[in-house]
């Protein structure tokens, strides 16, 4: 898979688990996200700053980083085999297990 249908992927998994009201990214959706399917929220962040870059708003989600942190997310995001990598892992994990989030119930 090229890195856009991977990216592609994840957005129909992401669509699967979390639904209509999409991952508001509250403490309990993470931990419920790292339960079930082993993603952190770190590895989250790192999805949305690919997003950012596919969106073309890297520059407004990287605004309140530090330059040291700026400059380790940019490394990242050009380094196509790496976040190819990133992205298949990701892929894998959310294609790991049926499990949708079950907004407002508890």
């Amino acid at each position: 898979m090229t890195k856009d249908e991977l990216f592609d992927s994840v957005l129909t998994e992401m669509e699967r688990v979390w639904g209509e009201p999409g991952f508001g990214g509250e403490f309990e959706a993470y931990n419920w996200l790292l339960i079930h399917y082993g993603i952190t929220e770190e590895e989250d962040n790192t999805w949305m700053d690919i997003c950012a870059q596919y969106r073309g708003e890297l520059p407004d989600a990287l605004s309140d980083l530090t330059e040291q942190e700026r400059t380790e997310v940019l490394g990242f995001l050009t380094d196509d085999a790496r976040v190819t990598d990133f992205l298949k892992g990701l892929l894998q994990r959310y294609q790991s297990s049926g499990a949708v989030y079950p907004h407002g119930k508890g």
